[in-house]
């Protein structure tokens, strides 16, 4: 029996092994991820263990043959997918609140236990297994559409996921530990990816979502932004310096800008300079130069590039003109 409230740290050797592992190998994915609780195992039968990745970031790959008869109150830091790669269904008795509930997983099935999440159960079993946990917020980095947005992945306790989809994943996974890993991280990730996606169908909470603004800025903060760069036009405004007034990310406050007031910051703020600059020709005896320095631009020469760009005539000319 291991030690009841402590996890021990994985051993590898070179990270992987597969086929005939050395003497001194152990299944330690389980105890791996262990925060909390017991694992009891088989005096009777020694673990066999025929495939093992442990040193992947945000994962760990076992596969062998079961040795452990019972966990009580175990608390995981990761999620842990069990395949059953036995010939017979699997039989799991799982602490409820009103006793003991059997659960079957069929072979070629699986089970998923969430991390933090506690768990008793028994099982009399000595079945071929393959094992994969990933860290919660690994796999949200991995599956967020935006790094901006990105939370640890939840999941819900699941018996007997029939998903031919997430099984050949888990495979892949292991033919990699198999094979040393030869197609590197990336397709370790590419394949993770590809699995979270999966059981974010068959086993995901719905995630909770960062404050949003729907449908554009809100108005108190599009009634910022928009005082902000009528007062300091002249200034050198970014989109980090605009989004840090609001609240935003620079990411959200772009998409959020766009959506309200139908450009891009940056398209808007040369729009606004460049409309500011022509009234100024039209109305002030300024030079071209102080024109430039007032609505924002480098100096004179950015000022012509930009403005002959959007109406078709350089300041000086229109200048002359006018004057």
């Amino acid at each position: 029996m291991k030690n009841p409230d402590t996890k021990s740290e994985p051993r590898s050797w070179d990270g992987v092994f597969s086929d005939v592992p050395p003497d001194n190998a152990e299944p330690v994915l389980l105890e791996s991820i262990v925060a909390r609780g017991r694992v009891t195992r088989r005096d009777s039968h020694s673990a066999i263990v025929t495939s093992q990745a442990l040193d992947w970031p945000g994962m760990l790959v076992e596969a062998g043959r079961n040795d452990v008869s019972a966990v009580d109150d175990l608390v995981g830091d990761q999620h842990y997918l069990s395949l059953n790669l036995d010939t017979k269904p699997l039989e799991l008795e799982v602490k409820q609140p009103h006793g003991f509930n059997k659960f079957t997983v069929p072979p070629q099935s699986l089970w998923v236990s969430p991390s933090a999440d506690p768990i008793t159960l028994r099982l009399n079993s000595t079945l071929k297994y393959l094992r994969v946990s990933i860290d919660p917020l690994h796999l949200g980095r991995l599956i967020s559409p935006s790094l901006d947005e990105v939370v640890p992945v939840r999941l819900r306790r699941t018996y007997a996921v029939q998903s031919p989809q997430i099984s050949h994943l888990m495979m892949a996974l292991r033919a990699e530990a198999d094979d040393r890993n030869p197609s590197g991280l990336a397709t370790i990730e590419a394949v993770t990816t590809a699995l979270g996606h999966h059981l974010m169908r068959e086993a995901g909470i719905e995630q909770p979502r960062p404050v949003r603004i729907h449908g554009g800025l809100s108005g108190a903060a599009k009634r910022r932004v928009l005082e902000m760069i009528d007062a300091t036009l002249d200034a050198r405004l970014t989109i980090e310096v605009l989004a840090r007034e609001v609240g935003l990310s620079p990411a959200h406050f772009a998409r959020a800008f766009k959506e309200t007031l139908g450009r891009a910051p940056h398209q808007y703020l040369l729009a606004l300079r460049l409309e500011r600059a022509r009234r100024l020709i039209e109305t002030s005896q300024q030079s071209l130069s102080e024109i430039a320095q007032r609505t924002g631009f480098a100096d004179q020469a950015h000022l012509t590039r930009l403005f002959k760009r959007a109406f078709g005539t350089t300041p000086g000319a229109l200048s002359r003109i006018l004057h």
